[in-house]
């Protein structure tokens, strides 16, 4: 009996995780603002997490698991991780300031700050196993260089949010700063 439940519980998460990665709203946001997404009340959302923080918690254990323990190996490493920075970090939708502040209130959290390490130490895992199949002459040290990929790419989709320089010429791509950090950092590698 607990499948099913498991099923709804991942539908219900899927509507929340939907309506957070929507929101340009910097407030915080509250239960009202995501229970049309869950398809709940509510209250409905407090009995089956308990707050908000309940809801954030069920939302960072997901994330934690669905971060892949290794490279694909039917996939080239440097495709697949540009596509996972790009889906990571590349939000030009003006999501990423209210990310921002979501992190600001799980930062002051003990629980949700030791979710959010182990979840960036999982993904900084991951880009180093990456970075090791991707046969890049120059690289140096997987780990060393995810940790540095890993910052550039938060420090971009940061800049991105700003806004803060107009986007050089030339093609989109260029005018993106997640795909630009990833570009330079390729080019530095190889």
């Amino acid at each position: 009996m607990a499948r099913p439940r498991r099923q709804q519980q991942d539908v219900v998460l899927d509507g929340i995780a939907r309506a957070l990665a929507t929101r340009t709203e910097l407030r915080p946001w509250t239960l009202a603002d995501v229970a049309p997404f869950a398809g709940l009340s509510p209250a409905g959302l407090v009995k089956r997490f308990g707050s908000r923080r309940g809801i954030i918690v069920a939302l960072s254990r997901r994330w934690i698991d669905a971060v892949p323990g290794a490279p694909d190996p039917r996939r080239r490493p440097w495709d697949e991780l540009r596509e996972w920075a790009v889906l990571r970090f590349g939000a030009e939708d003006g999501t990423v300031p209210a990310a921002l502040g979501q992190l600001v209130d799980e930062l002051a959290d003990p629980e949700l700050r030791t979710l959010l390490d182990e979840g960036w130490t999982r993904e900084r895992a991951y880009l180093a196993a990456l970075l090791a199949e991707a046969g890049l002459p120059r690289l140096g040290d997987p780990v060393a260089a995810a940790d540095v990929l890993f910052d550039a790419l938060t420090g971009a989709a940061i800049r991105a949010a700003a806004g803060s320089r107009p986007p050089p010429a030339g093609p989109p791509a260029a005018s993106d700063p997640v795909r630009r950090t990833l570009d330079t950092m390729e080019e530095a590698w190889t």
